[in-house]
């Protein structure tokens, strides 16, 4: 998600454009860095770290989703706002052998906190997964307490009650979600 950050700060404040493939090969180079990472230190305490890899490396089947959510201080808008934002997502989708099966991205409107917009994301994360007939999916995101509110089954927020209902909802219809 870091890569994907990077890649729309240069776009917006250097003009600077990168293939969306390119992001995700380098978003894939420092998750087998950290992953190398993890298996070097697993010799030295291996209950740590045997269990953490194995988490890691156990997606042979499945697809991994890739989101992204941010949202962008814009100043003052054309309408005279002041302190406008703009609001995106993303999601890439690859299979086991890291090969780009599926990318989008979408401006959202009327967003204005990072959870309801990474909320969003998985919804249309999971939305896609659907429409493409996969059944075995493994969400990648950076939204920590948002994915311990869905596995939960739980909101703390009213702002994303509906759009979590809709994610448990979608859930159901794959094999395995992780």
């Amino acid at each position: 998600m870091w890569q994907i950050w990077k890649a729309k700060n240069a776009w917006y404040f250097n003009n600077e454009r990168f293939e969306s493939i390119d992001i995700i090969f380098k978003s894939l180079f420092d998750y087998h860095e950290y992953k190398d990472i993890l298996d070097t230190c697993s010799s030295t305490s291996p209950q740590n770290g045997i269990c953490l890899a194995a988490q890691l490396t156990n997606h042979q089947d499945s697809i991994l989703l890739f989101t992204y959510a941010g949202l962008q201080k814009i100043g003052d808008d054309p309408l005279g706002r002041r302190n406008a934002r703009r609001a995106s997502i993303g999601v890439a989708a690859m299979d086991s052998i890291e090969k780009l099966l599926h990318d989008h991205g979408s401006p959202i409107q009327f967003v204005g906190k990072a959870m309801i917009a990474e909320a969003l994301a998985i919804r249309r994360a999971l939305e896609r997964a659907f429409m493409n007939g996969w059944k075995k999916v493994k969400i990648l995101t950076d939204a920590k307490s948002l994915i311990d509110m869905i596995r939960k089954k739980i909101t703390t927020s009213w702002e994303i009650e509906v759009t979590c209902e809709d994610i448990w909802k979608l859930s159901t219809l794959f094999d395995h979600v992780d």
